[in-house]
């Protein structure tokens, strides 16, 4: 074989090597806050007519427990899979007479899995997955015990959730950089009360910054 013919031939293999070379693994945590949009919220209980209203929650990101978003990402060149937990949290600020307590801060987690894109230091993506709740709520008096649900320690899978997010990432050398995010989330969830249950949907806009490390 001449030696153009055998370069041309080894074309597709250098090729796949540097692909090869461009798949790698990221870890991501980040803190921030949430602006949450007034939504429908509907209680159900046993004895009492139900109670609607338009909720407004507010985050308050750095009271314990903390907000927080925590990512791992497996790029492949400039495209990934990310799988992420970011621990949002509602607490109602507009309660009815009825309610004495209605909060969702340990938190109102949103599991979910993402679709990555890097283009020129930005990243966008989209995202769908699961709301993992832990409410806290007292309504008419009765107190929901925290140490239910199916998955345990007062947890419940309580709907889906759906995210669009962008962000810059800034380049701090030897495979650091800080990331910094917007996002967006649409998610539904049903909570159980004291005899009885809620409808908390939410949207909310979310802004954090945080570390990323590429790993070797």
């Amino acid at each position: 074989m001449s030696r153009p013919l055998a370069l041309v031939a080894l074309i597709p293999l250098l090729t796949v090597s540097e692909a090869c070379s461009d798949v790698h693994w990221s870890v991501q945590a980040s803190v921030g806050t949430a602006l949450n949009l007034p939504t429908p919220l509907t209680i159900r209980q046993s004895q009492g007519d139900d109670l609607r209203l338009r909720a407004r929650y507010r985050t308050r990101a750095f009271q314990f427990p903390l907000y927080y978003a925590l990512r791992v990402t497996r790029w492949d060149g400039d495209r990934a899979w990310a799988l992420e937990l970011r621990h949002h949290k509602l607490f109602l600020e507009n309660p009815p007479d009825e309610v004495q307590q209605f909060s969702v801060t340990h938190g109102y987690n949103l599991l979910t899995v993402c679709r990555l894109r890097r283009d020129h230091g930005f990243v966008t993506g989209v995202g769908v997955g699961v709301v993992i709740a832990h409410p806290e709520n007292v309504v008419r008096g009765r107190v929901l015990e925290e140490t239910g649900g199916p998955l345990g320690g007062g947890y419940y899978l309580a709907g889906p959730t759906a995210a669009v997010l962008v962000a810059r990432e800034v380049p701090l050398g030897a495979g650091w950089s800080l990331p910094v995010e917007a996002m967006t989330t649409a998610s539904w969830a049903r909570v159980p009360v004291a005899g009885g249950r809620a409808d908390v949907p939410n949207v909310a806009v979310h802004g954090t910054m945080g570390l990323s490390l590429r790993l070797p």
